[in-house]
């Protein structure tokens, strides 16, 4: 086997239409700690996202000690050419393309519990368990339950939760 030229995904960036309201999931509901906040702006920053002009307010969240994994919260504004673009909301889960941040927890109940209450947040799936029975390398045998839900822009997300048999 070669090795890989990249290393573990580093961060999983959402452009958000409202950092608040999705600081309001991913932050107070899912326990991520901010890691990093900035207001950014200039031409450098809008030739990233192909424009003549934009403003950023981004939120690294993450756990507080690891260095990948993170979400990155991208709120974009005052843009030149044209204003960022929405995807349809009415979008089916799930779809070729569309992607899903997946969060391993202990906590299922408490977190379906704190996500029911957060606006903006609709369940695709509340939790279901289905058994694994043969380990692999990447996972182990045992007894999984996942939920998966939307987030305020509609990016699905995935809490999976794992106990052995």
């Amino acid at each position: 086997m070669t090795a890989a030229l990249v290393g573990p995904v580093k961060r999983v960036t959402l452009w958000v239409r409202d950092l608040e309201r999705s600081l309001a999931v991913y932050r107070d509901a899912l326990g991520l700690q901010v890691l990093e906040q900035k207001d950014l702006e200039g031409p450098a920053i809008a030739a990233l996202v192909g424009l003549e002009r934009a403003r950023m307010r981004i939120v690294h969240l993450g756990d507080g000690h690891a260095t990948f994994g993170w979400v990155g919260l991208y709120e974009v504004s005052a843009t030149a050419p044209r204003p960022l673009a929405s995807l349809p909301t009415d979008v089916r889960f799930p779809a070729y393309g569309q992607a899903t941040v997946v969060f391993e927890t202990a906590a299922m109940a408490t977190l379906v519990e704190r996500l029911q209450r957060t606006p903006g947040v609709t369940f695709v799936t509340l939790p279901t368990e289905y058994i694994k029975r043969e380990a692999t390398a990447a996972m182990p045998a045992g007894r999984y339950s996942e939920a998966i839900f939307t987030d305020p822009d509609g990016m699905p997300v995935s809490l999976l939760g794992y106990a052995p048999i």
